[in-house]
């Protein structure tokens, strides 16, 4: 019958198998700030640290400050290497507009123009691009366009087509104040039509015309609006309002086509601009 023998614990291999555990490091990740900032000798409960290019000084306690004004002075910082100067520009050669009937010799047909990089001015260049090509607002979150942009520009920041969207209307609001004031005691000749798409919706179109005081013809759109249906009363409302919001109290002319429902539309907007400037 074999004897049992009595099984005891080693505190030694408890311990070994503990020593062989990777020992636990609680030191945080230090950020990359400090390969330009260094701290100071001082009060350890309101610490500060220098920046090594012009040692201007800030405080630096973990909790209270963090590093964020820090990041915020490499941006402002005068000594720091690696900013780019905003203000710095660029010489480039813009061709000169040919004059018919000139002479423009081979050696003027260029001309120097200093240029700079600003973001805001970038923005409004791709708002333009947007609206004078018809381009759909998630055109921009392409990642062909992005590449393009990042090979172009690097330091342009692609906004999303929300961002570009308000940017389309601010472009819009400033037209239209020009607008408005190009047409101020101006007489104008409006002509309007209408017509329904295959989805079976009205829409109604009012153009403007008239002439500067430098003898140009000018033409703008005035409003291109979804109608309830081709009525003459409802087009002459619609011209009605659409006059109203622009601000424009002399008409010279109105000219439609010769449909009978028209007549109605004329007979409306003479009665509503008997007290106008001029009526039609």
């Amino acid at each position: 019958m074999p004897i049992p023998v009595p099984v005891t614990t080693s505190s030694t291999n408890s311990n070994t198998e503990k020593g062989n555990l990777p020992p636990r490091c609680n030191k945080r990740k230090t950020s990359q700030i400090w390969d330009h900032f260094k701290k100071l000798d001082g009060n350890s409960k309101t610490p500060r640290a220098a920046c090594k290019y012009c040692g201007k000084d800030y405080a630096c306690h973990t909790i209270l400050n963090g590093t964020s004004n820090m990041w915020s002075h490499l941006g402002v910082c005068k000594k720091f290497p690696f900013v780019i100067d905003r203000k710095q520009k660029t010489l480039v050669l813009e061709p000169k507009p040919k004059i018919e009937g000139g002479d423009n010799g081979e050696e003027n047909l260029v001309t120097v123009k200093a240029v700079g990089y600003n973001y805001e001015e970038c923005r409004k260049a791709l708002g333009k691009m947007v609206i004078l090509d018809e381009l759909p607002f998630n055109f921009i979150e392409n990642q062909g366009f992005k590449s393009f942009c990042k090979v172009m520009q690097p330091r342009f920041d692609v906004p999303s087509r929300l961002t570009i969207w308000r940017d389309c209307l601010k472009i819009y609001l400033v037209e239209k104040e020009k607008l408005k004031k190009a047409l101020k005691d101006q007489c104008l000749c409006l002509t309007t039509d209408t017509w329904t798409s295959i989805q079976n919706i009205n829409y109604m179109c009012l153009t403007a015309h008239w002439i500067d005081e430098g003898w140009n013809l000018n033409k703008r759109i005035l409003n291109f609006c979804q109608v309830s249906n081709h009525k003459g009363e409802t087009i002459g409302q619609a011209i009605e309002s659409c006059l109203l919001e622009w601000g424009i109290d002399k008409i010279l002319t109105v000219t439609i086509d010769n449909a009978s429902s028209n007549n109605l539309t004329i007979k409306y907007l003479k009665r509503v601009t008997i007290g106008w400037a001029t009526n039609i």
